[in-house]
């Protein structure tokens, strides 16, 4: 199972409250699934931190809980993959963000699920599998 930045974000402040809510629940239902994030849900949870009122604590927190995931790093494979989603989707009409779209294509490449609270923002690439919670 691949992790969106949504899903990381909220699992970690559930976390933080001490609270057990709806991704701490699904996480708790995944069992002893592997756990992938790409590198780019990384780099957004590096900035999220950065930009946030208190960005020693917020980096601390990203880097304890990015410790105990998989990292899925791009491959030579990557770029042609990428380009060929990014002009189907541009010619269609239904673009995706470059980060959601570097995301999805992470995972639609390593043949696993994307489990993310905003499903609308990467339900256009084709053959992406969605879970959400």
């Amino acid at each position: 199972m691949f992790l969106d930045t949504t899903f990381c974000i909220d699992l970690m402040r559930e976390q933080h409250r001490g609270e057990e809510g709806p991704a701490t629940q699904k996480l708790q239902g995944l069992g002893s699934s592997l756990l992938f994030v790409s590198v780019f849900v990384l780099c957004e949870l590096q900035a999220g931190a950065r930009l946030s009122s208190h960005p020693k604590r917020e980096l601390q927190k990203v880097e304890r809980f990015s410790a105990t995931l998989n990292v899925a790093y791009p491959d030579a494979s990557f770029a042609v993959a990428y380009g060929e989603e990014e002009a189907f989707l541009r010619k269609k009409g239904t673009p995706v963000s470059t980060m959601d779209l570097l995301i999805g294509v992470t995972a639609k490449m390593r043949g696993l699920p994307l489990l993310t609270r905003n499903v609308q923002h990467f339900a256009s690439i084709p053959g992406l599998v969605l879970e959400t919670y």
